[in-house]
């Protein structure tokens, strides 16, 4: 127990000096994603940081990294209350939480720093944490031990395996979906040649990626690359040293020689997770560009040799045409039982919110509207 120093990190220099340990941690942690690793965590918080303090806890074994919890610290108000909050780092965007550590001995040092400084922090949130992994599992049976309040919070991440090739993979989706999907291929060719274009690692550029945002103006969510701080993590991302398992993914799906269409998110471990996607709606109404645009990509991942695509969090409807398995997630709140603010926040969500919700819809919201004005 004494062989582990802990370093609470909260200088963007130290920070960035961690990368080679980082990958190399990673690398054994038993949760792997492209939103714990460094390049994303670090290129999140050079764009993000504002109002927000860095709250990196680390472990260290004879100078070698062997534990970090990506955490950040930033206030919340509530009922014209203000909450310290100690949350994941990336959050809310990262679709995937952990710690990264060596085995339980570090992640008992890790909490452990945490908890004994509750002083610091009002309400710990982490968001999107394996529900059976090591680290809830650990939280689980520490937090029964204290007496601090806590509350866990279920949801699943779906996900589809890929086959070696789109028949065999194709075959276990539903005729109507099969045909659907023809259907759309066919009409798009119509109007000209349809192409997938697959963009990886090093291969993205701000100019590959100038053309989502093109794009987007004309797609659902037109505001959402017209936001500076968005496009600057983009360029972030880009300028990022090129990790191993491979980083940014984008698809555009062009027909007839026009960009109409995006998808994009990470490549990791030969799995592609699925962050982002759209397409301009002013291309003909009667095509299925949605289905046509996550058809192409799955053949190409198919064709690159992925193992799987990852749809990370939300309960789309369009995700469960794919037979998809899932994966259980949750989230965890850790309230301050010797903190006022924290007592009020828990008996909203335990007492307060579900009784809300049992009410008229009319009395509901006119309640909710008054419970969240920001205090004078």
């Amino acid at each position: 127990m004494k062989d582990i120093e802990i370093r609470n990190i909260q200088d963007i220099k130290e920070f960035e000096a961690l990368y080679a340990g980082w990958e190399r941690l990673l690398e054994q942690s038993p949760v792997k994603s492209a939103f714990l690793t460094w390049e994303w965590l670090f290129g999140w918080w050079k764009v993000h940081q504002e109002n927000r303090r860095l709250w990196l806890v680390t472990a260290w074994r004879k100078g070698e990294l062997v534990g970090v919890a990506p955490l950040m610290q930033e206030r919340r108000r509530k009922f014209g209350l203000s909450l310290r909050a100690i949350v994941n780092l990336g959050a809310p965007q990262s679709d995937v939480g952990g710690f990264l550590f060596k085995d339980e001995n570090v992640l008992s040092h890790l909490w452990r720093r945490l908890a004994q400084h509750r002083e610091e922090w009002d309400i710990i949130e982490l968001n999107e944490f394996a529900r059976n992994g090591a680290e809830m599992q650990f939280l689980r049976r520490e937090l029964a031990k204290t007496d601090f309040l806590w509350r866990e919070e279920g949801n699943v991440h779906y996900f589809i395996p890929l086959e070696d090739t789109w028949d065999k993979f194709s075959g276990r989706l539903a005729r109507k979906f099969r045909y659907n999907l023809r259907r759309a291929l066919r009409l798009a060719e119509e109007i000209g040649p349809v192409e997938i274009c697959h963009y990886s690692g090093k291969q993205v550029t701000w100019e590959v990626f100038n053309a989502v945002v093109q794009i987007n103006r004309h797609a659902h969510y037109p505001r959402l690359y017209n936001s500076q701080t968005e496009q600057a993590l983009i360029r972030a991302l880009i300028d990022q040293p090129q990790p191993k398992q491979g980083w940014l993914d984008v698809y555009l799906l062009r027909v007839n020689g026009e960009a109409i269409a995006y998808e994009y998110g990470f490549q990791y471990e030969k799995r592609f997770e699925d962050w982002r996607s759209g397409f301009d709606t002013r291309f003909p109404s009667n095509i299925s560009v949605g289905k046509l645009l996550a058809m192409e990509v799955v053949q190409q991942c198919i064709r690159e040799g992925y193992t799987e695509i990852d749809f990370l969090r939300g309960d789309e409807t369009y995700k469960q045409e794919w037979e998809p398995l899932e994966r259980e997630f949750a989230s965890l709140r850790v309230f301050n039982h010797k903190s006022p603010p924290a007592i009020v926040a828990h008996l909203w969500l335990e007492k307060v919110k579900p009784w809300l919700r049992k009410q008229p819809a009319g009395q509901r919201q006119e309640k909710e509207q008054t419970e969240n004005q920001p205090a004078a």
